[in-house]
């Protein structure tokens, strides 16, 4: 979830929960306080009333008059509570209506001409309950304008503070040190953000001279060790010409220039790797695989001669993505190179190309005893489980490397006693 969607969803969910509590406690308090009201009125009420029948004790107040609020029934001395008052929510049917209305009534004990009465008196306060609930739904309404003017007005502003943000963050996102030109941040009037873009700028600067300044050490430093040993090598095999030498000097001067091809090509292979790890390389490219795996397949016909394997392959159909040709090359030339190198004598080699997907799969040699392979460190650099001279284990790692550097997926399982390499595409 976005920070301004969810800043906005929480300053309106706090905003509707107290709404809600002041919705609340005002409708509890204005009930209250109408019934207060109501209640004091019926005690006025009372109070004048007995006052005036004490001044006047010809009133028929006896009498059950239907016009009256009040209503004396007679009782006895032992029934008689004295002080006593009870108000109370009462329903009282009327007749033209045809239906119960909601009244408050007072009850309370008098003595009136020497006599005990229990008085009651009756006042409607449905225009109170009307009263609250107009107001109510009054406030709600306005309340929930606020609340909806509130949640539109602090989109606005949001949207409005927060787009330099997001604009930098765009464009960090398309940042890449390899590009001669840095992506120029936009200009804002928010200190803060002023203040990041600032840090951002200088952060980017820092960065891309550190990356030019390795850039520039690696290819220098492969460069300058190419040439060294070229020399080394030619002088070598130029010395391994001359008669004069004998047969175990000869050997020394083989082995010597074996090792000077193999560093040779362990610099370029660094290089190369740290290329791929700087993304030095254009991906926009349309690569075929099924042609890159039958021309990469020509390479091992020798070894596949040698020990007798036999190759499956299911590249009937066509499998065409966006990368780029050349490390896609390496990295299906590296997974062919690894199965035919670390294969057995009448082993076999299969590939298949599926949807999306390329397999190869190929037989191995048993792992001694009480050695396992590792495979949390098979794509690590120069971890090799086997013993042959013709290796660095740096193939896996370089493979690893491309189809990360491309969004593919590389995976390694054992299936049915096969070493199995999955490159998906999707």
């Amino acid at each position: 979830m976005k920070l301004l969607t969810y800043t906005s969803r929480l300053q309106m969910l706090y905003f509707l929960v107290l709404f809600g509590i002041f919705s609340i406690l005002f409708y509890l308090v204005l009930s209250w306080n109408v019934l207060q009201n109501v209640d004091e009125v019926l005690n006025n009420r009372k109070v004048n009333l007995l006052a005036y029948l004490e001044d006047n004790p010809e009133a028929p107040f006896k009498e059950d008059n239907p016009l009256d609020d009040f209503t004396f029934f007679p009782v006895e001395k032992k029934v008689f509570q004295k002080s006593y008052e009870s108000y109370t929510d009462t329903l009282i049917y009327e007749p033209v209506d045809d239906e119960f209305d909601e009244y408050r009534k007072l009850t309370a004990y008098v003595k009136l001409h020497n006599n005990n009465y229990r008085l009651e008196i009756i006042k409607p306060h449905l225009e109170a309950g009307e009263m609250i609930g107009t107001i109510a739904i009054t406030l709600g309404s306005l309340f929930m304008g606020l609340a909806l003017s509130f949640y539109l007005t602090q989109r606005i502003i949001s949207k409005k503070i927060w787009k330099s943000f997001f604009e930098m963050l765009e464009r960090l996102r398309l940042l890449r040190f390899d590009k001669e030109k840095m992506p120029e941040l936009p200009s804002t009037n928010i200190d803060e953000f002023r203040m990041l873009n600032e840090a951002v700028n200088e952060l980017v600067r820092k960065n891309t001279e550190v990356f030019q300044s390795q850039k520039q050490f690696i290819e220098n430093a492969s460069h300058e060790m190419q040439t060294p040993l070229s020399i080394i090598q030619s002088r070598l095999e130029a010395l391994i010409g001359q008669a004069e030498l004998s047969k175990k000097q000869a050997e020394i001067l083989e082995g010597i220039i074996g090792s000077t091809q193999r560093l040779k090509k362990l610099s370029k292979t660094l290089l190369l790797l740290s290329k791929i790890e700087n993304r030095q390389f254009i991906l926009s490219e349309q690569v075929d695989i099924k042609t890159i795996l039958s021309r990469s397949m020509e390479f091992y016909e020798e070894h596949k001669a040698a020990l007798n394997i036999s190759v499956k392959a299911e590249t009937r159909d066509s499998l065409i993505v966006q990368g780029n040709i050349m490390l896609t090359e390496i990295l299906i030339q590296n997974l062919l190179k690894n199965a035919f190198l670390h294969n057995i004598e009448n082993g076999m080699v299969s590939v298949q190309i599926m949807e999306n997907k390329l397999i190869i799969a190929n037989t191995g040699q048993k792992q001694e005893i009480g050695k396992v392979l590792e495979k949390d460190k098979l794509f690590s650099r120069f971890y090799k489980q086997s013993s042959n001279p013709n290796t660095w284990g740096l193939g896996l790692a370089i493979a690893l490397k491309v189809a990360e550097t491309s969004g593919w997926g590389l995976h390694y399982y054992e299936e049915e006693g096969l070493h199995i390499f999955e490159v998906n595409f999707g």
